[in-house]
């Protein structure tokens, strides 16, 4: 008897429950694709049935997807190969079931759980539907038939796109894109399910037609029918792939082929190109990487249910209006906490509102929010120049100037105006919370989130303990980040917390290495075929060259074993102040980069030498080292918080899996070996650390 399905036939009408026991969603691991098996063949034996609805009594949504866990348990090509075949061979039997089967899709129906919708001959979904084939994100392809049903159901450009980019489609969107037959609310979704099932077991042709004019009427018949039409097609997608991803993702390149083979064949054999291509990835690093990753993304929420129940935040302030500031306050608004925005002028006020109005446009704009919604989510930010209505905030997040006497200012004059349990929560990169604690009356309730810029897109969010900070101050904070949606870390409270110690130190030892004859562009060049979203003269740009001189000194005051430069403080003595001054190391306009500023050669030489796998070693090494100081220091706790840390909040490339991952591939011995060596030369900031000197390996897995 099945255990995570529950069939029910009435009036020659299947209806189909998924939903697994003791569990918050629908996962397709082994158990949940066996019983998927056993009721399409237990189907095929009622001769009387007309049609069958499958539907989810799961809140979170219809299926989460495959089982990560056997991703990462494969080791064989020809074993992964089998699991593509096992899944597309269970779904087949429900496309092939000899009545029309209708999927009514609510919420989350992602990957395994997008294919099993697809093999269902009709699609039903509610509104808040989020449908996704998120395989290429774990270095994966839709496996269970996604590359080849997809296709073959809407536009291929629509399927390429969907495919080969992992992305989302909430149900509005899924229904112009012809994925879904209808669309509804939730609350009408089973009654039009029955419908919909009603009107094919007659005559399917108006759902039929409607497909048709989705796919793109004679756009399609020129382009994607047409051989010469359809090759463009393809190249054009294999040059965005290469231009997005570089050549360090096989998955979407491998998607592609997969789908532009399997298209010019039969059903059945395009499954076993399929099947073997997921076999292919499945073995690749990057994959095991990846899936590495997505444990990490994983991992705040099962610490949030393993809390003991932390204070809800119902109603915040932010005091600061400038660009985090209004980021800040739109992040909050977005999840449905009400916001208080203060600052001490109206012109900054009105600054962080325009830039908060501009996140909710494009929000507006992807989930195709009605006007009543919009005007609900922009009523959620209220602008102030005073502290009206603090009296009832549950946490106030301040995100003013970075000099700690200012922020210690603002904590007194805030203090006041809160209810008791209020909390307060800085949002500094560097500065010591422990200090800004001494600057308040209730300094248990204090503590660090540092949100990383800019911060509706950037996942990371620092939560930093003070000396008294208390527990639950803490656990509030980390649980908030979850629910905003981000990918929080503890840290402890020491100058630059993690990601800023480990940054700042790599673009000093960049700027070090130009200093001393290296060609400043080749190391970004370098750092870039490595995988990085740019180097690090650029990344100086980006944050500002003047912060980054600030907080380039503030880092080596306060670990004497790095060595200091003046190359920031000489370009910015020049005039450059990097990417909000128009020039730096490169050229700006409009805010977007236009090459290389050659008059920066000036200050600092071109350099003759070309940066090459030494330069490499001396930036990324010296890192890890670091990052092994940080974990004897006790910074984080594990290197698992570094890998998240540096992928979420500093773009470490994710194809390599973290920074200390990264390291296990390289051999810890050899790095300490490598380090020894550069000590010699460079200095005591190589010396290698206790922490990779006692280890082979940082962890195992």
């Amino acid at each position: 008897m099945a255990r995570n399905i529950i069939l029910k036939i009435e009036n020659d009408i299947a209806t189909i429950t998924l939903k697994a026991p003791e569990a918050k969603v629908n996962i397709l691991d082994a158990s949940f694709l066996a019983d998927l098996e056993e009721t399409a063949k237990s189907l095929v034996i009622h001769k009387n049935l007309k049609g069958a609805i499958v539907k989810s009594d799961q809140p979170s949504g219809f299926i989460a997807g495959a089982d990560i866990n056997a991703i990462a348990d494969v080791r064989d090509t020809e074993q992964g190969a089998e699991l593509a075949r096992q899944g597309q061979r269970t779904f087949s039997l429900w496309n092939m079931l000899p009545f029309p089967v209708v999927a009514a899709i609510h919420g989350h129906c992602i990957g395994g759980g997008t294919e099993f919708a697809l093999s269902c001959h009709y699609r039903i979904a509610s509104e808040d539907a989020v449908i996704a084939l998120p395989e290429v994100k774990l270095g994966i392809l839709p496996g269970f038939g996604g590359t080849q049903r997809l296709p073959r159901l809407i536009s291929i450009a629509s399927a390429l796109d969907i495919i080969l980019g992992g992305r989302a489609l909430r149900g509005p969107t899924a229904y112009k894109a012809g994925l879904v037959d209808i669309l509804t609310t939730s609350d009408k979704l089973k009654q039009e399910a029955l419908n919909l099932l009603h009107e094919v077991m007659k005559n399917d042709t108006r759902i039929r037609n409607r497909r048709k004019a989705k796919r793109g009427g004679w756009r399609n018949i020129l382009l994607e029918k047409n051989p010469i039409g359809r090759s463009i097609l393809f190249k054009q997608a294999h040059a965005q792939i290469l231009k997005k991803t570089g050549s360090h993702y096989p998955a979407p390149f491998k998607a592609l082929e997969t789908i532009q083979k399997g298209l010019d064949l039969p059903l059945k054999e395009g499954l076993e190109i399929e099947a073997i291509a997921l076999g292919e990835l499945i073995v690749t690093d990057v994959c095991k990487n990846l899936v590495h990753l997505f444990h990490l993304s994983q991992r705040p929420k099962k610490t949030v249910e393993a809390m003991s129940k932390p204070p809800v935040i119902a109603k915040a302030a932010v005091l600061g209006a400038g660009v985090m500031g209004g980021g800040i306050a739109h992040l909050l608004a977005s999840n449905g906490i009400p916001v208080l925005m203060k600052d001490i002028n109206q012109q900054a006020l009105d600054t962080g509102m325009s830039h908060a109005a501009k996140l909710f446009q494009k929000e507006w704009k992807r989930k195709q929010l009605s006007d009543e919604e919009k005007q609900k989510l922009k009523g959620m930010i209220v602008p102030t120049l005073d502290y009206e209505g603090f009296e009832s905030v549950d946490l106030v997040i301040e995100a003013v100037v970075e000099k700690i006497q200012i922020k210690q200012e603002v904590l007194r004059d805030t203090e006041p105006h809160l209810p008791e349990n209020a909390l307060f929560a800085s949002n500094t990169s560097a500065l010591s919370i422990s200090e800004l604690q001494t600057a308040s009356t209730r300094p248990q309730q204090i503590g660090g989130m540092h949100f990383f810029n800019p911060v509706h897109k950037m996942p990371l969010v620092e939560i930093v303990r003070g000396e008294k900070s208390d527990q639950g101050t803490v656990d509030a904070f980390f649980s908030l980040a979850v629910q905003l949606g981000k990918t929080p870390i503890m840290t402890a409270d020491r100058t630059g917390f993690l990601v800023n110690r480990l940054l700042v130190t790599y673009l000093l030892e960049a700027a070090l290495t130009a200093c001393e004859g290296v060609n400043w562009k080749s190391i970004d060049e370098l750092i870039v075929d490595f995988g990085f979203p740019m180097g690090p003269f650029r990344l100086v740009d980006e944050v500002g060259i003047d912060i980054a001189a600030e907080v380039g000194d503030t880092l080596c005051q306060s670990f004497p074993y790095l060595e200091s430069t003046d190359l920031l403080h000489r370009v910015l003595s020049s005039g450059y102040l990097g990417k909000k001054g128009g020039k730096g190391f490169y050229l700006y306009e409009n805010g977007q980069h236009e090459g290389a500023n050659l008059e920066i050669e000036d200050v600092i030489p071109k350099g003759q030498r070309t940066a090459g796998r030494t330069e490499l070693k001396r930036l990324l090494y010296l890192m890890v080292n670091e990052a092994g100081r940080c974990l004897e220091e006790e910074i984080v706790s594990t290197p698992e918080d570094i890998d998240t840390g540096m992928v979420f909040g500093t773009g470490f490339p994710p194809f390599h899996g973290g920074l200390c991952r990264w390291a296990n591939s390289e051999g810890l011995p050899e790095i300490v070996k490598t380090l020894k060596a550069f000590a010699s030369q460079h200095g005591e900031r190589f010396a290698p650390c206790d922490y990779l000197s006692s280890r082979e390996k940082f962890y195992v897995g």
